[in-house]
């Protein structure tokens, strides 16, 4: 009788999307869908899951619980982070989550930035620097070198509340990292290191300036792109990114002002230069087992 072939699951519960990513024996993506549900919409505007939001999260883990029901992963694993974390009605949320048969946890927000580093280390063996992961509702840093994760933060600096702290004028959002990262002594010995980017937007901005400077996506670039990513982003507006290969509206709306956080990461860490990877939280959950 053949043994059935060795599969994880991981659903992932964003502030910006819900998704479901199975890996196989050897840590390939077998099946990855997703759902940009914005829980972190309300979060941000008045401290509470909304209820449209609410509503399209669960009826997609819902369909997700019925996948996995089919699929039979050996390993299952469902975290929720930076919405669900600071919302006052998310203990609610999760409840209703594991109504539906799925092992809901919340990850704290120092869990998140190390799981999110350990997902760059399986990716960059050999990576020195700072692991920046961006969601719609925090920002995680950790430092790595040596093969291992060091120091970690988590900010409530997600794209969702760049938005809003740059509403407030001009300069406010640099002033703003900056106060946040005074306090970190283990800063200034990783700067002239590598800044690793993870999270979706980073991702769809490093689609933009490889479109720009015509080079693989992949690659890493220069840290004096982030301004002309600021600059590019705000000019072509949402309607025109999205109309981009690769960039839906959702996320279109959301790239001024990441390019806009990248700009002042760039100016207070001084990397060396920046490198986008795919790998990150999930991944870093499946290097934890």
């Amino acid at each position: 009788m053949s043994r059935a072939p060795f599969r994880q699951a991981i659903i992932d519960i964003g502030s910006n999307s819900v998704r479901l990513v199975v890996f196989g024996p050897d840590r390939e993506v077998l099946y990855n869908d997703k759902v940009l549900a914005g829980l972190g919409r309300g979060v941000v505007a008045t401290g509470r899951i909304d209820r449209e939001a609410r509503a399209l999260a669960l009826a997609t883990l819902k369909r997700f619980a019925a996948l996995v029901a089919l699929i039979k992963p050996q390993h299952l694993r469902v975290v929720a982070t930076a919405a669900v974390r600071e919302a006052a009605n998310g203990r609610e949320f999760l409840k209703a989550v594991s109504a539906l048969g799925l092992p809901a946890e919340l990850l704290s927000g120092e869990n998140e930035a190390r799981a999110s580093a350990r997902g760059v280390l399986a990716h960059f063996p050999k990576a020195q620097g700072i692991v920046a992961d961006l969601g719609g509702g925090s920002l995680e840093l950790a430092r790595v070198a040596g093969g291992a994760v060091h120091e970690c933060v988590s900010f409530p600096l997600g794209v969702m509340r760049v938005a809003a702290i740059r509403a407030e004028g001009r300069g406010r959002l640099r002033k703003a990292v900056k106060k946040l990262l005074a306090p970190l002594d283990w800063i200034p010995p990783a700067q002239g290191q590598e800044l690793y980017l993870v999270g979706g937007s980073w991702r769809c901005l490093a689609k933009i300036e490889a479109r720009l400077g015509k080079h693989d996506p992949a690659a890493a670039f220069a840290p004096e792109e982030a301004r002309r990513l600021k600059t590019y982003t705000r000019r072509m507006g949402p309607e025109r990114l999205a109309a981009l290969p690769g960039i839906d509206a959702a996320r279109a709306a959301q790239l001024e002002h990441a390019a806009a956080l990248l700009v002042a990461l760039v100016g207070e860490l001084q990397p060396a230069s920046l490198s986008v990877t795919r790998a990150g939280l999930r991944e870093g959950l499946l290097a934890n087992r």
